[in-house]
């Protein structure tokens, strides 16, 4: 900024980096990258739910510090050392990275604010603070978060660089303390997990029967209901698929087998149309047959079974390591752990009456001692007993405070991610590779499960004892090692503004998703483990029986009698959290405020979802403006919700700050020129960066509720206020209309395309409706099918699909190309399986396309958006589900068709000379 200050006027704020400028795909690849990597990430410490990608908050805490200079040249040198602190791969920043971005934050006029996060969740904000240099307060109602990030920002970081109390400084990987400030504190973990194993082991071990040349790795089980056949009297399994493995060459399978009123399980072994089809009836939908006498039972017949006391379990098969590989033995017909009885002091806490997310109260289980085994509870109630004596171990040992509380709290942890591996929850996945049992919380549900693995504790294997406490070893290796020692509190968030000095910290912080996650409910799973075995550590969050609820900051319509009541919790509580905070954020500083909840809309335009004019409308309710958004792609389509949901793939990174005083007031007429004026110059580099076509509505918010926050009111024509909802509502519509004005620039080929699927998507209709379609457009149903776009025939015609052109098609030879037929042509190869097909094929298309004039490839692009947004209002999912690939692939498509491009000069060179 320039200009004087004139006597009595304040300074003009400088603006941060990041309310101008963030290399966002670079943080979006980076940030997937994370999400991908399956180890050695600080989210592998401990589960909690929805975690924020760690490079994202690097890069976001350093631009919201660092002022943007206002020259091209040195805003560049800033985004190069962002870029640095977000390696593609998703790993940490190199020590040269690092270094450079300290340096420049030191830089800056001010010290370093204090970094304050009131819902610390993983503590990935916090952690990633830390590196950067910044002091730390978290805090979280709930106490599972809370000790997570407790151990990740205050124990750990104060046992660094202090050696190993068994006199092995080796670590998990060998390294030296005086190479490796954390290697003493790995070597501890090491010793005394192998010392709780051995302890537990002694104990029941016996429990857990073992086979002769091999390994246990998991025992199979299926929930059972009696036949409804009072002829029958056969209990029948509950299975949803006999498949054991499809690994090839050890392919294996469930064949039941009924022998004296009772169905018991031989192997079948073979490639697929071996199984007989007998044995394929697993169950569909909630239905089963009984393989007896061929009776169905369904879900209602088995909830009230269930709820009756009549549903019981079945071991269906034993899963084996030796030195060949994985295979399969039949079950016991009656094996010891099913008549093994639940120990007297098993976690005797109550399941919720109805919670989001939860399923299982509906079939009986009503109690947190419902989700396991007999064996296990056994089992996990050993280890957590064990863990609680660790403190009296590593005191015995020589260890100094910090080493008992940080070395206990880590094995605790490692207790409470035991619990995830080995209850009702863990499934048996079948992959290419061996079938492996996978922990519980693969969604942010409890659901009902009809099979389960219940894993072995003492093997080598996924989910036991020693692989966890190895794996946790690892995820703190990726924790900084000059951190300064942080806080961790269990507190309210509407009071986390008084955690920290009036006016002194940075604000960033990733809320709950209104009603998407019941967070406290659902960590109760972990919370009865924790309390168990590190409650005399931590009596200021394990005082309860179960976590707190009832201040809970989420939108549960049936802890808050109804979804509207629900609803006005949660804009009030977040009233409080945003007024309070703001009296802690200081001034020069924006708010980083992190929201993934979808918007969602009905055929009709109207909202069906209020989390985000809830949480906007408490925004404003607080004073506080959005001042700019920027969105993160950082979600991996192939998580649980994937591809097949269509669901949300980026996070929006709201920047905030306190609304001036000064602001303003405008009418709806004001607030829909602002619209239409600003809207596409912001629009236009969210879709270059090829931001998924299901995120550009999302993402839209952002730059619409700037301009909507900026005022202290827009009036409506009857003088009443304009509601968020409304706003929002008028913000998609803008959206949209700026997607159609793409039309201009298609061909009338095109254009008719894109009416007609407006109207049939793929469906076949008259010949003449068609034919008067073109006349609007100045062209003809025979010139459409001579384009390649239009099938006619019998008085009928339709929109070829994409997977139905033909894949010998050139576009340099076209002599009538549309801009329609490049698009659809590059989605059928996209979404292809076959030879022929995929990124680098329909790479080599576009470079093939784009030589003819008439294609430009940003208006193939714009078409891709324009026909997605067609599809989500219509709720087209599957043909949305393609236009949304197309548009997130772009950047690879582009980089495919450079590819392309050189190649053939390459050829061209090499047949020169």
């Amino acid at each position: 900024m320039s200009g004087a200050t004139h006597k009595g006027e304040a300074a003009p704020r400088r603006r941060k980096l990041i309310e101008v400028a963030l290399p966002i795909e670079a943080i979006s690849k980076a940030s997937k990258a994370e999400k991908e990597r399956s180890v050695g990430t600080v989210k592998n410490i401990h589960k909690w739910f929805a975690p924020m990608p760690t490079p994202a908050w690097r890069a976001l805490l350093f631009a919201a510090v660092v002022d943007d200079p206002e020259d091209e040249e040195r805003r560049a040198e800033l985004l190069e050392i962002i870029e640095g602190l977000v390696p593609e791969k998703g790993t940490d920043p190199s020590e040269e990275a690092l270094k450079k971005a300290k340096a420049m934050l030191a830089a800056q006029e001010q010290e370093l604010p204090i970094v304050l996060d009131p819902f610390c969740g993983g503590g990935s904000t916090l952690v990633e603070a830390q590196r950067l240099g910044f002091p730390t307060q978290a805090s979280d109602l709930n106490p599972v978060p809370a000790l997570v990030t407790r151990v990740e920002t205050q124990l750990v970081p104060a046992v660094l660089g202090k050696r190993s109390i068994v006199g092995d400084d080796g670590g998990f990987e060998g390294t030296a303390v005086d190479l490796d400030p954390l290697a003493g504190l790995l070597a501890d973990i090491r010793h005394y997990a192998k010392r709780v194993e051995d302890k537990v082991k002694a104990e029941v071990g016996h429990l857990y029967e073992q086979v002769k040349g091999g390994e246990v790795v998991a025992w199979l089980w299926a929930r059972t209901v009696p036949c409804t056949n009072p002829a029958c009297g056969v209990t029948i399994p509950l299975y949803s698929s006999p498949w054991l493995s499809k690994q090839a060459g050890r392919e294996a399978w469930l064949m039941p087998q009924v022998e004296g009123g009772h169905v018991r399980f031989e192997i079948g072994m073979g490639l697929e149309e071996e199984v007989p089809e007998a044995t394929k009836r697993a169950g569909r939908g909630g239905k089963f047959t009984c393989s007896a006498c061929g009776t169905e039972v369904d879900e209602k017949y088995i909830r009230k079974a269930g709820v009756d006391g009549r549903m019981g379990l079945q071991m269906t098969a034993i899963a084996v390591d030796d030195k060949s590989g994985r295979y399969f033995m039949s079950a016991p017909t009656h094996p010891s752990a099913s008549r093994l009885a639940a120990p007297d002091n098993a976690p005797d806490v109550d399941l919720p009456l109805k919670a989001l997310g939860f399923r299982v109260q509906a079939y009986g289980m009503t109690r947190q001692m419902d989700l396991y085994t007999s064996r296990q509870l056994h089992m996990l109630g050993a280890f957590a007993d064990a863990v609680a004596e660790v403190p009296k171990w590593v005191r015995e040992d020589g260890g100094d405070a910090d080493q008992v509380k940080a070395i206990g709290s880590v094995l605790a942890l490692c207790v409470s991610k035991l619990s995830a591996a080995h209850s009702t929850q863990s499934r048996w996945r079948i992959r290419n590779g061996p079938s492996k049992a996978e922990p519980a919380f693969g969604r942010q549900a409890l659901p009902m499960l009809w099979d389960f693995a219940e894993v072995n504790p003492f093997s080598s294997s996924i989910g036991s004892w020693s692989s966890l406490a190895k794996g946790i070893g690892k995820a703190l290796a990726a924790l900084p090692r000059d951190a300064q020692i942080g806080s961790v509190v269990q507190a309210d968030a509407r009071k986390a503004g008084s955690l920290v000095s009036p006016a002194s910290a940075l604000i960033a912080t990733d809320p709950p998703y209104f009603a998407q996650i019941g967070y406290a409910d659902l960590s109760d799973y972990f919370y009865v483990w924790l309390r168990r075995a590190a409650r005399d550590l931590h009596p200021d969050l394990f005082a309860t029986m179960a976590t707190p609820k009832a201040e809970e900051l989420i939108a549960d319509p049936h802890r808050q009698d109804g979804p509207d009541r629900a609803r006005q919790y949660f804009i009030d509580g977040f009233t409080e959290v945003f007024s309070s905070l703001k009296s802690g954020s200081r001034p020069d500083l924006p708010l980083i405020v992190i929201y993934a909840h979808r918007q969602e809309e009905t055929k009709a335009g109207e909202l069906t979802s209020s989390a985000w004019d809830a949480l906007l409308e408490a925004m404003l309710a607080a004073d506080v403006s959005v001042v700019g958004t920027w969105p993160l792609h950082a979600s991996n389509v192939t998580r649980q919700r994937g591809i097949s949901s269509n669901a949300l793939a980026s996070y929006i990174a709201m920047i905030c700050r306190p609304r001036p005083k000064s602001a303003g007031t405008v009418d709806r007429r004001g607030f829909l020129q602002a619209l239409r004026r600003e809207l596409p110059d912001r629009i236009k580099p969210l879709q270059q960066s090829s931001i998924p076509a299901v995120d550009l509505g999302q993402a839209a918010i952002g730059p619409g509720m700037e301009i909507f926050s900026r005022y202290t009111r827009v009036t409506e024509p009857d003088g009443s206020a304009m509601r968020v909802r409304t706003a929002l509502s008028l913000i998609t519509k803008a959206l949209d209309e700026l997607l159609s004005e793409y039309e201009e620039d298609f061909d009338a080929d095109t254009r008719w395309c894109i009416k007609w699927f407006e109207e049939k998507q793929w469906d076949t209709a008259d010949f003449g409706e068609a034919d008067k379609l073109a006349n609007r457009y100045n062209t003809s149903v025979p010139g459409l099918v001579h384009a390649g776009v239009v099938k006619s025939a019998a008085g009928k015609a339709a929109l070829i699909r994409p997977a139905d052109l033909p894949a010998s098609y050139d576009p340099a030879a076209d002599d009538r190309l549309t801009v329609w037929e490049v698009a659809m042509h590059l989605s059928r190869l996209i979404e292809g399986k076959g030879v022929g097909t995929g990124i680098d094929a329909a790479g080599e298309f576009l470079a093939r396309a784009r030589t003819r004039p008439e294609i430009d490839e940003e208006t193939v692009r714009g078409l891709a958006y324009l026909l997605h947004n067609v599809c989500e209002q219509r709720g087209w999912t599957e043909s949305q589900l393609w236009f949304n690939n197309l548009t997130s692939s772009w950047q690879d498509l582009q980089t495919a068709a450079l590819t392309a491009d050189r190649q053939k000069v390459k050829v061209s060179e090499d047949q020169l000379f």
